[in-house]
């Protein structure tokens, strides 16, 4: 028989008594639950007048389609469930930035909500309240929002909620502080940067700086570029290195080969004579000889090396964002960039047929050669 639950007025407020089953510890059992339905108003005077809102709550457990498993709380699921997830399908780098993610923004808000329970309301109350008690921008936010919504997602798709997903359509703060503005290196930044790690001597440093700016690479395919995968034209893109972890490039269409133009040729010519020419093994080897921690490098010897030379660092990233703004400023053609830098929203004929470097970003890459040949000529006819 349907349960008709217990409505009753408490405090200025219509609560709702109920059985329901639930997962604790584990175990499935049958447990009282209490629930708010509304404040005593003109328009809730009487419990008949709470007879919509009651069934609402009961409609759906009485009718069975409610599953125990979306009375766990959001925490619960996203500890046993998403997170074990993830761990399976996702990359290291992707996983410890869920994690932090959850642990530092998410969880601490979502401990005692059930999934079930999850309105959009309450997505739009949890960004406002993260923002004013964290402090955090649009961007962090919007993680935020992404993550929690991959936790639903999850849930409908493991069948714990038959339900929409309540994070579509909640809204992100609008005084939440937008992203800060990425810097994009010039070629002339580069060449400077290229003088300064010249003049000390540091060719792994250069290749690393060649490497993410004149092949586009990101940090974890520039450690997981080999020897072995460079033919003196192309450098082909194999795999991508983070902290201990080698694994595929980012997507399918990052595991595809780059063009290697004379600048960035010469670089690795050098580096290679100085490491008595291998055969194998990661260009950018680290003393163990396995390949060698960007961030290290960067906070060691670039950072400073080049402060002191009066050169200001922005990162690795403005290095590939910066030969992106090159070739599109060269071409005027945004799929020269796309080309180079292997994004996954290239054109379907790119992304299924063309198996070589694309004709437009080998275009685009002869005219940065020229460019880069042109400013080194112009460097050397400026009087010391």
């Amino acid at each position: 028989m349907a349960q008709q639950g217990f409505v009753y007025k408490k405090s200025g407020a219509w609560f709702l008594k109920y059985r329901d089953s639930v997962i604790v510890d584990g175990q499935l059992k049958r447990r009282q639950q209490c629930k708010r339905l509304a404040d005593v108003s003109d328009q809730y005077r009487t419990e008949k007048d709470l007879r919509g809102l009651r069934d609402d709550v009961l409609a759906p457990i009485n009718s069975g389609k409610l599953k125990p498993e979306s009375t766990l709380t959001i925490a619960e699921f996203a500890e046993e469930h998403w997170l074990p997830w993830a761990r399976e399908n996702c990359k290291p780098s992707t996983v410890a930035g869920y994690e932090t993610l959850w642990k530092t923004y998410l969880a601490p808000f979502l401990q005692k909500i059930s999934l079930r329970d999850f309105r959009t309301v309450d997505a739009a109350n949890l960004f406002a309240e993260i923002h004013r008690q964290k402090g955090i921008g649009r961007t962090t936010l919007s993680h935020c929002k992404s993550r929690l919504s991959g936790i639903f997602t999850l849930a409908r798709n493991q069948g714990a909620l038959d339900s929409p997903n309540p994070i579509e359509g909640a809204m992100i703060p609008k005084k939440a502080a937008a992203p800060a503005k990425t810097h994009a290196a010039t070629p002339d930044e580069v060449m400077a940067i290229l003088a300064a790690l010249e003049n000390a001597n540091e060719l792994r440093a250069m290749a690393a700086v060649g490497l993410m700016f004149f092949a586009g690479l990101r940090p974890g395919e520039a450690r997981g570029a080999y020897w072995q995968d460079y033919d003196g034209k192309r450098l082909f893109v194999r795999q991508s290195v983070w902290h201990t972890h080698t694994t595929a490039p980012k997507t399918e269409e990052a595991a595809s080969p780059v063009p290697v133009i004379e600048t960035l040729a010469e670089i690795l010519g050098k580096l290679r004579e100085a490491d008595h020419n291998p055969l194998s093994g990661p260009i950018l080897k680290g003393p163990s000889g396995k390949p060698m921690n960007l961030d290290n490098l960067s906070k060691r010897l670039v950072a400073p090396l080049l402060k002191a030379a009066g050169i200001e660092w922005h990162g690795w990233y403005s290095l590939r964002r910066g030969v992106a703004t090159t070739l599109a400023g060269l071409t005027r053609d945004g799929m020269a960039s796309k080309g180079l830098l292997r994004h996954t929203n290239l054109a379907t004929t790119m992304r299924h047929y063309v198996k070589d470097v694309p004709k437009n970003t080998l275009e685009a890459m002869n005219r940065l050669e020229t460019l880069f040949n042109q400013c080194s000529t112009s460097a050397s006819e400026r009087p010391n």
